[in-house]
């Protein structure tokens, strides 16, 4: 397959190191830098990794709240504004937001709608993965196969530490995700699955105890997936998609320091804990402090 070459947009960029780059470009500039030297369709491909920055405005827009809107999002709140008029009009207009995003907010302010965040969230979350996977970019798609696949064991290892059913928390209907929900739900010692290849590591990273060197790992083994899945591609869109996910890493570890992985560590047990109710979803806790606290990859 025939893939453009970016050689100016290359060579202008500062060279990136885990946890050691000093001068590197904004994120949100580096987007407005992509979008105005990449070809469209080139562009719209790069558009889909801030697909989770706009999930999370879209919740933000549902609930009405005050929480800081996320500037790394593709759509502004006039757009969710608008594509709630349109689906709400009688007239046929052409939706603004993506497909999954059209159908969370029509379930969402549907009559009789539970507005469940939790279920709306898992349902946001499964629609950006979905779209990366029919994007037909293969990067992209090895990428969030991957980071899918580390999610869902950190949410078997995390869910067995808190005593919550993983079952609500191991996203996709494939293999591996079968395979961990049977993990699971098997009180006997358990075979760590060895397909896809990379499995066992993430097993081995996610066992560690302390929380911020496990992020550290974590973001090591998606640092290193993006090398490896590049190598060949020097100049290319998929090298600027990878160099986009690292950047974000570089981004992250300048911020974090150990007080804000005490705080990442308390989120992550509110947003799993169950409600009163029973049911898992956000605690009122975890909410309030990841509007100061939100930093992830992308």
């Amino acid at each position: 397959m025939f893939k453009r070459e970016y050689h100016y947009l290359v060579a202008g960029l500062a060279d990136l190191i885990f946890d050691g780059s000093k001068d590197f470009s904004d994120i949100a500039e580096f987007r407005e830098e992509l979008e105005h030297s990449l070809h469209p369709s080139d562009y719209s491909v790069v558009c889909t990794l801030f697909l989770p920055h706009d999930n999370k405005n879209l919740l933000t827009f549902l609930e009405g709240s005050g929480r800081e809107w996320d500037n790394l999002g593709i759509y502004t709140r006039h757009d969710m504004e608008e594509q709630r008029r349109i689906s709400e009009s009688i007239l046929r207009e052409d939706d603004i937001l993506p497909p999954y995003m059209v159908e969370a907010m029509r379930n969402w302010f549907d009559t009789g709608s539970t507005n469940d965040r939790f279920e709306t969230e898992r349902f946001l979350t499964e629609g950006y993965i979905n779209t990366a996977l029919a994007s037909g970019n293969s990067f992209l798609m090895n990428y969030i196969r991957f980071d899918r696949d580390m999610k869902n064991v950190s949410a078997l290892i995390s869910s067995k530490a808190l005593g919550l059913d993983a079952v609500n928390f191991i996203s996709g209907d494939y293999p591996l995700a079968h395979r961990l929900k049977e993990i699971f739900k098997s009180s006997r010692d358990f075979q760590i699955p060895s397909e896809p290849d990379y499995v066992p590591d993430i097993f081995r990273i996610m066992m560690e105890e302390e929380f911020l060197e496990r992020e550290r790992k974590i973001d090591i083994a998606r640092w290193d997936f993006i090398n490896t899945n590049t190598f060949f591609e020097y100049f290319s869109i998929d090298w600027i998609m990878g160099y986009l996910l690292k950047l974000s890493i570089v981004t992250r570890w300048k911020e974090l320091d150990p007080e804000t992985g005490k705080i990442m560590l308390r989120n992550l047990v509110e947003e799993m804990k169950p409600s009163e109710d029973g049911a898992q979803t956000v605690g009122e806790e975890g909410k309030e402090d990841n509007d100061e606290t939100d930093i992830q990859t992308m």
